[in-house]
């Protein structure tokens, strides 16, 4: 019941943070967005970066009865090499990898967000996480095509490639969350309580993202909706018995590989020879992408 609540206290802040910069922004008292891209670049690199932080534990956990002491010369090697190839691949191929992080990452955001609430229970179970997640990236082409198509730009993806798609943007959003919608009733229909909690966090993404500048509204799904989860179920792995404490100990372990992973941010986007906006942009998505692989991949791992 702590986790839930310590939960809810997340969706609240999101809230506030959502309607704050609303009004903010409405009434002209931040016109710049650097401004904006700031404060998201730090919430990504703190809150949001963290949730991965553990995945040397999860690591030492499976490799460990195969490798004994040596298990750490397999896995950060291979974690590293992973990243780095995610990074290669964007480099040569934009288009077809930034697509196969769309698909990969929608499925990841849903089924970890839907997977807090219950078990996976099938295929079913994973097409309605994989929508849940997909509403991210129908959200921003619905809402905001046109800073959407600026942010493919900086990640060296041509128009040419997705400009098809603002005939059709407002159709997929609505399927999407129609089907979506449909889905989650059916998938809790005999658990109200956790529906409830559900729907509310699909209509917050939906106001956040028309409400507010794309880059905030990723800013605070990944950071309170997505993160947060994850977070607390590592800090209830941590300390099965008191949620609190765990949450502790998950600061205290995340904190050295979040600390070098903002250190290796920071400066990537000091040295990359654009303007400052298009370098947080890179090292967020780009930096993002090439987390994701190695996280998901032990996440898969950790599960078998």
């Amino acid at each position: 019941m702590q986790i839930k609540k310590i939960h809810s206290y997340f969706l609240i802040i999101f809230s506030l943070l959502a309607f704050i910069f609303y009004l903010l922004i409405r009434n002209n008292l931040i016109q710049d967005n650097l401004y904006l891209l700031f404060f998201s670049f730090f919430l990504i690199l703190t809150l949001g970066v963290s949730h991965g932080a553990l995945d040397h534990l999860r690591g030492k956990k499976i490799f460990y009865p195969l490798l004994k002491q040596k298990w750490f010369l397999f896995f950060y090697p291979g974690y590293i090499l992973l990243s780095l190839i995610v990074i290669s691949s964007w480099v040569k191929f934009p288009t077809i990898t930034l697509l196969l992080f769309l698909l990969i990452a929608s499925y990841h955001f849903g089924e970890e967000d839907l997977s807090f609430f219950l078990e996976n229970k099938g295929i079913f179970f994973s097409f309605i996480s994989f929508l849940k997640g997909l509403l991210i990236i129908t959200a921003s082409f619905h809402f905001n095509f046109e800073t959407t198509a600026l942010f493919f730009q900086y990640l060296f993806v041509p128009s040419e490639n997705y400009q098809t798609l603002i005939h059709y943007k407002t159709l997929l959003f609505s399927v999407n969350l129609i089907l979506l919608v449909i889905g989650l009733i059916n998938l809790l229909r005999n658990q109200i309580d956790k529906l409830v909690l559900i729907l509310m966090e699909v209509l917050l993404i939906v106001i956040s993202f028309k409400y507010l500048p794309l880059i905030l509204a990723f800013t605070l799904y990944f950071c309170f909706l997505h993160s947060s989860k994850h977070i607390l179920g590592l800090s209830k792995e941590l300390d099965p018995g008191n949620i609190t404490n765990g949450l502790k100990l998950f600061v205290i372990k995340a904190a050295p590989l979040t600390v070098l992973t903002a250190i290796v941010a920071v400066l990537f986007v000091i040295l990359w020879s654009e303007s400052i906006s298009e370098n947080i942009i890179k090292t967020i998505f780009i930096g993002l992408a090439s987390l994701t692989l190695p996280h998901i991949l032990l996440e898969v791992l950790d599960k078998k």
